[in-house]
């Protein structure tokens, strides 16, 4: 199966590395197709179902994992079902729709991820959920070794709800034998940053795993040191999402001195969602 996703760039981002006071990386996630990290794990999971005969896909979502899954469902010739909170934007479940999959809806994300798990079952689809597949977070390694590839990081930062993105990116960078600190920008309460909202952790134990490994920690990030750090990034020409600026958030509540390398994961841009994201930068 031929790979859509390629190599993102790790670029500097100079006005961030001012604002903290020391060097910070990014790395742009928002360059994959579908404009986020989930390419990676959408790839993997689809090359393994494919591999292994399956005609169908499931999968519960707030907005870039169902679009992405079903972009990927859609060029691969597989069916797809994407089960979402009712409560999704407009402009979120347009995206999923343009790919065609079928769609259902739930109370909450929660009675979502339940709904998928007993429709994948029944239907003898693959469950695609946080911590069903660890296909997964094999996808989300490639990010960890192509960073460990061009730098040495003190800290690694990433948005993190199930856990998958973090438990990935540390076990690529062990492959390419990079010590560093992962940090989990979370936001249990927030209306900023819905990819983020309430820190699930269905992907255990690889993410408790992956933080005492690295020594890690978690850094709870408030709506306003999302919106500040947006527009931020926004002053290095990027737009990003709610989830994505948590990442650059959470280097305040940092140890960070000039000599600190710190990679940002920046997992999805904000031109797919533009009403959430004035809302984010006003």
């Amino acid at each position: 199966m031929a790979s859509l996703v390629t190599s993102t760039p790790l670029r500097i981002l100079r006005n961030c590395s001012r604002a903290f006071g020391c060097i910070v990386y990014g790395k742009l996630e928002v360059c994959n197709p579908t404009g986020s990290h989930k390419d990676r794990e959408s790839e993997e999971i689809v090359r393994y179902a494919v591999r292994k005969g399956y005609r169908g896909l499931a999968i519960a979502s707030t907005g870039n994992a169902g679009i992405s899954l079903a972009a990927y469902s859609y060029v691969h010739g597989l069916k797809c079902r994407v089960y979402l909170p009712k409560g999704i934007a407009q402009e979120r479940l347009a995206q999923i729709q343009a790919y065609h999959p079928v769609i259902k809806f739930a109370s909450s994300y929660e009675q979502a991820i339940a709904a998928c798990e007993q429709g994948a079952k029944e239907l003898g689809l693959l469950n695609c959920n946080p911590g069903a597949r660890s296909e997964k977070i094999k996808g989300d390694s490639r990010i960890g070794i192509e960073i460990g590839r061009e730098t040495k990081p003190d800290y690694v930062v990433c948005p993190t709800n199930n856990g998958t993105l973090l438990a990935g990116v540390w076990i690529g960078l062990k492959k390419v034998r990079v010590k560093t600190c992962m940090v989990a920008a979370v936001a249990k309460k927030t209306v900023l940053a819905d990819a983020i909202a309430g820190f699930h952790r269905l992907d255990e134990p690889a993410l408790s795993d992956s933080l005492k490994e690295s020594e890690g920690q978690v850094i709870e990030v408030l709506d306003a040191e999302i919106a500040k750090a947006a527009r931020l990034l926004s002053s290095e020409g990027l737009i990003v999402e709610g989830a994505a600026a948590a990442a650059v958030g959470a280097l305040k509540h940092l140890d960070l001195s000039r000599k600190t390398n710190v990679c940002c994961v920046i997992t999805g841009t904000g031109l797919k969602f533009p009403k959430s994201t004035g809302q984010l930068l006003s």
